[in-house]
This record gives C-alpha cells, sequence and structure tokens, in this order.
C-alpha cells in the first residue's frame, strides 16, 4: 500500500463517521422542522397564512434556485468521475494488448531474423563469387 494511503484511510473513515452523524443530526432536524412548521401553520391567523405562505414559496424558491444548479454540478461531477475510470480502465487493457502485441512482434523479429540471416549471408556469399566469377571471365 502506498505511504499515502495509509494515513488517508483514517482520515476517511473519520469524514465518514461525521458524514453519518451530520446526516443523523440533519434528519432530526428536518422532522423537527416539519413538524414546527406544521405546528406554526396551525396557529398562524388566516389573514397572516396567504402573505405568510407566498414569503415562505419565495423563499423555497430561491432555495431551490441556487441548490438545484449545485445538485446538477454534482450529478455531472460523478458522471465525469465514472467516464474517467471507464476511460482508465479500457486504456490500461488496451495497454496490456499493445505491450502483448509488441512482445510477441520482438519474438516474431527474432526467429524471423534467426531463419533468413542465415539465408542473407548465403546469398551474399553467392553474389560476391559471382562477381569474382565474372570478374576473372573479363580478363
Amino acid at each position: 500500500m502506498p505511504e499515502g494511503d495509509s494515513a488517508a484511510s483514517p482520515m476517511a473513515e473519520l469524514l465518514q463517521s461525521l458524514q453519518r452523524i451530520v446526516a443523523l443530526i440533519s434528519e432530526a432536524a428536518v422532522d423537527e422542522a416539519e413538524a414546527a412548521a406544521t405546528a406554526g401553520a396551525q396557529i398562524t391567523p388566516d389573514f397572516l397564512a396567504g402573505p405568510l405562505a407566498e414569503l415562505a414559496e419565495r423563499a423555497a424558491g430561491m432555495t431551490e434556485a441556487v441548490t438545484g444548479p449545485l445538485h446538477k454540478l454534482l450529478v455531472e461531477q460523478q458522471r465525469l468521475a465514472d467516464l474517467m475510470a471507464d476511460w482508465s480502465e479500457q486504456h490500461r487493457r488496451m495497454s496490456e494488448q499493445i505491450a502483448a502485441w509488441a512482445e510477441e512482434h520482438r519474438r516474431m523479429t527474432e526467429q524471423m531474423q534467426r531463419l533468413v540471416r542465415p539465408l542473407l549471408e548465403q546469398t551474399e556469399t553467392v553474389a560476391k563469387t559471382s562477381r569474382v566469377f565474372v570478374e576473372q571471365l573479363r580478363h
């Protein structure tokens, strides 16, 4: 395991634990907020209910206007991370395949050289002998 991973693991575990605690607190807070909102709405006088509902609806709309794009950004970031991981895996497999082809090509080239080199040397010897023969005939 790389040195960085041993230090990151306890930190990741700590962050995950904190995230679980925050999620539990948030869930409890949402439950309490919904209960308080329901109780508050029930005791709100009728003449305030309409304007207060409109105000709360606008506030919720503003929150959604901010969180909607952020949520979309997070989804797109996850999609990009997944695509990059897929591409990386494909690249790794392709690299392994190319390395295997390169090794096979090297073996075939060495074998071809072992077969062809003696033939080339023999051909050169025959050509040299033929030149000597031709020179002797012309003299």
